[in-house]
């Protein structure tokens, strides 16, 4: 008896190394890996003030894929992007951020209108993918493009330094392969990701426009009635923007008076029209071009409509019929 159970010990040992040597049999399967790199997604220095939108920005993913086995395997496989350490839970758009402002964008698969999103999610669904078929011991490679695009209408923006980090969890590869044909999924998780950053600089900014300050048609004999009228002059600064606007006439007066000039309907004509500029309605103060007469204010990111009041000194008008123009240049300092 004590013979049997020795000769039954002694067998075990085989039946064990049977089965450790099974196990690598089985990994077969994961034959394909692939590792990937993304540059970043760097917009620069943008100005949001008007608006539109800034010019895109490529980053360029490069990746290979290793098939170790001894068969031909073709393979699928996903490259997925999520939202990023600062955007979380925000894919469409994802954003990035300067503190607690909040600035947003997206990225697309090169040219197209596609999102590059990532398997399994409902937002942004569209990894970018790829199909290769790799010969027994041997790698395949390649690059994509993918955009980067600020979305217009941010002109509320507040000035600073922006970024986002898909670093971590937020990038990751998928890919399944076959010795058969191409799989219709990737299912399989790499070990590799892609990190890269998304970012952009905000400027401090303004916009200026103003209308046409208009007298229409005015007594040129003396002795008449002033004639005033308004316009308006428009400016658009980003948030929380000190500026101040400035008025200054062809003459260079910085008390804001001017002359408009004959613009040659009449030969010979050297007649001028003086005019005033103000900033209130009662024209007690003028709208000139030193501290003291200008017009401040701290930007929105919205259009803020100030109003120029003018006059046309009638005392002193005497001047032949003809049309008179002068021009006013704003200038905004801030």
């Amino acid at each position: 008896m004590s013979f049997l159970n020795r000769s039954l010990k002694a067998l075990g040992l085989p039946l064990l190394c049977a089965f450790l040597w099974w196990l690598p049999a089985g990994s077969a399967q994961a034959a394909v890996t692939c590792t990937a790199n993304m540059s970043n997604v760097a917009f620069g220095t943008v100005d949001l003030v008007d608006g539109t939108a800034p010019p895109s920005a490529n980053a360029t993913l490069t990746y290979t894929c290793n098939n170790t086995g001894n068969n031909a395997e073709f393979a699928r496989v996903c490259f997925n992007i999520g939202d990023g350490d600062e955007g979380l839970t925000n894919f469409n758009p994802r954003i990035m951020k300067s503190g607690t402002n909040s600035l947003k964008f997206q990225l697309y698969q090169a040219a197209s209108s596609t999102i590059w999103g990532s398997n399994g999610n409902a937002a942004v669904p569209n990894p970018f993918v790829v199909t290769l078929n790799i010969p027994a011991r041997s790698s395949r490679g390649g690059s994509a493009t993918m955009r980067g695009e600020l979305l217009a209408l941010q002109s509320t923006v507040p000035p600073g330094a922006y970024q986002d980090n898909f670093g971590g969890i937020h990038t990751s590869i998928t890919l399944s392969s076959s010795t058969n044909a191409t799989p219709a999924t990737c299912n399989t998780s790499m070990a590799d990701n892609f990190a890269f950053l998304v970012t952009a600089t905000v400027s401090k900014s303004c916009l200026v426009t103003a209308d046409p300050l208009n007298f229409g048609t005015v007594n040129g004999l003396p002795g008449q009635a002033d004639q005033d009228q308004t316009s308006t002059i428009s400016v658009i600064c980003t948030t929380p923007t000190a500026y101040t606007v400035a008025l200054t006439p062809s003459s260079g007066s910085t008390a804001g008076v001017g002359a408009m000039a004959p613009t040659g309907g009449v030969p010979g004509n050297t007649d001028t029209v003086p005019y005033r500029l103000y900033r209130n309605t009662g024209r007690t103060n003028a709208w000139g071009s030193i501290a003291a007469n200008t017009v401040a204010g701290t930007g929105n990111g919205f259009a803020q409509v100030l109003t120029l009041y003018g006059r046309v000194l009638g005392a002193s008008t005497n001047v032949r019929p003809d049309s008179y123009r002068d021009v006013v240049t704003v200038s905004v300092t801030y």
